[in-house]
């Protein structure tokens, strides 16, 4: 809140008045259905081309337009509704895909209730005072001076980046008596990756005219969602590298890929897994015993979340994260073990794959993963290099380019791991020019926020 009041006096007001009047436009959008939009601009119309046509049809126009307007505000004012709900969603999403979930309406006023609809609200998207005074718009060097000087740009693009889904009302449900339910089906579709409370439900009490709704706040358990985030599909490529022995490696491998052969068995020591225990030979001596298996070996891959990135490279971000998405989801973690590494205040590994977490657990942690709020670029390096010796190789994705990124990839190239490194960036111009600066000791696959998938099928192919 201290870099809130930093914000100049006139960038307070203007603050004020895009948050007053987006507050007043979601209100008035709520209420006023098309046919309603198209009366109130009708008003002004009529009321211009009156001196032209005075005293003529378009009088009476005016008058009808006052009368059906007047009629249906009354009407939708004094509409009434009790109603409880409860939702069935799905417990994950992924971003930018629709999903559908059922909810089920229950009416417990003393009222029929027809031409009813059920609409989820859109959590409140307006950004705070100290985002819009402190943020940047991507580009917006660029805009002219009242562009910038006013920000609305920058208001749009803070607003887009907090809406967390986009949807539309339910259909119209059925006529509902007092006491009786009925279940109608909703859709969203999550515009990012995180968590999703659902807590205001409405229902939706137009007139008999169409012209204005009334919006009510039905009772109902919060939901939550859980949304992963979007995954590209991915062409066929090779990781460089082959498979190492793994420490504890058939411990890893539970029930699934290739394990050691059954080689004999012999008294337990400490620290042998209780699975490998051979209860008929612990029976029959009265010693505890355990099978012992041939040494086992398969690859183990490093990926590599780069989650240094300043509030302007968001969407970026965003990208890399959807990226290292698409690779958790395409390696086969039946045969391999694969490690998700980043930083955030502090180092965080999630291994995936032979008897250990499933992918889904992966993908739920790479949906609430966040930016870290300072680069450490040291810190991931060392984290790498913890797991050098296991690792068959590192997918690396960055999130942009500098000398700090070329330093990393430089010393983990030096101590000999394989490595496939990605970068996001804005376009390819900025990027070679950055790659000239920083040249980086092994190709680089760029991709274009707004070409992921192409540049993925065009460089890893």
């Amino acid at each position: 809140m201290a870099e809130a009041h930093t914000a100049s006096y006139f960038r307070r007001q203007i603050y004020q008045v895009f948050r007053r009047n987006s507050a007043l436009a979601h209100f008035l959008t709520l209420r006023i259905r098309p046919a309603g939009v198209l009366l109130i601009l009708a008003v002004p119309a009529a009321w211009i081309l009156m001196p032209q046509n005075a005293l003529g049809p378009l009088f009476q126009i005016r008058g009808i337009i006052f009368a059906v307007l007047g009629v249906s505000l009354i009407w939708a004012f004094f509409r009434r509704a009790k109603l409880t709900a409860r939702r069935e969603l799905p417990r994950l999403a992924t971003a930018g895909e629709p999903m559908h979930y059922r909810v089920i309406v229950k009416n417990t006023g003393r009222r029929r209730l027809s031409g009813t609809r059920v609409l989820e609200m859109v959590p409140d998207n307006r950004p705070t005072l100290e985002n819009f005074a402190n943020s940047r718009e991507p580009g917006e060097e660029k805009r002219n001076f009242f562009d910038r000087k006013l920000g609305y740009y920058r208001w749009e693009w803070l607003q887009r980046g907090l809406t967390l889904f986009s949807n539309d009302p339910s259909p119209a449900l059925p006529s509902i008596a007092p006491g009786e339910s009925s279940t109608t089906r909703l859709s969203l579709t999550p515009t990012k990756r995180g968590i999703i409370s659902l807590t205001d439900l409405r229902v939706c009490l137009p007139d008999p005219l169409g012209v204005f709704q009334r919006c009510r706040k039905i009772k109902a358990e919060p939901g939550k969602l859980i949304v992963l985030p979007h995954r590209y599909r991915l062409p066929d490529y090779e990781i460089p590298g082959s498979a190492r022995f793994q420490l504890g490696g058939e411990a890893a491998s539970s029930t699934t890929g290739q394990s050691g052969d059954f080689t004999c068995v012999r008294e337990y020591r400490p620290g042998d897994p209780l699975r490998h225990i051979h209860w008929k030979s612990w029976a029959r001596t009265g010693k505890a015993i355990v099978k012992e298996y041939e040494d086992v070996f398969f690859p183990r891959y490093g990926l590599v979340l780069d989650t240094f990135a300043p509030a302007e490279e968001a969407e970026m971000f965003e990208q890399a994260v959807s990226v290292a998405a698409s690779f958790a989801a395409s390696i086969d973690t039946r045969e391999s073990l694969l490690d998700l590494m980043f930083i955030r205040s502090e180092a965080y590994v999630f291994s995936a794959g032979r008897g250990e977490e499933r992918i889904d657990k992966m993908l739920e942690v790479l949906a609430g993963v966040q930016c870290a709020p300072q680069q450490d670029f040291e810190a991931l390096q060392k984290l790498i290099l913890r797991y050098r010796d296991d690792l068959t190789a590192c997918i690396c994705i960055f999130t942009g380019w500098c000398e700090q990124r070329r330093d990393v990839v430089a010393n983990l190239r030096r101590v000999g791991m394989q490595l496939k490194v990605i970068s996001i960036c804005q376009d390819l111009e900025s990027a070679h020019r950055l790659h000239a600066e920083f040249p980086a000791p092994v190709p680089i696959q760029w991709l274009r926020t707004t070409h992921i998938e192409e540049d993925l099928h065009q460089r890893l192919a």
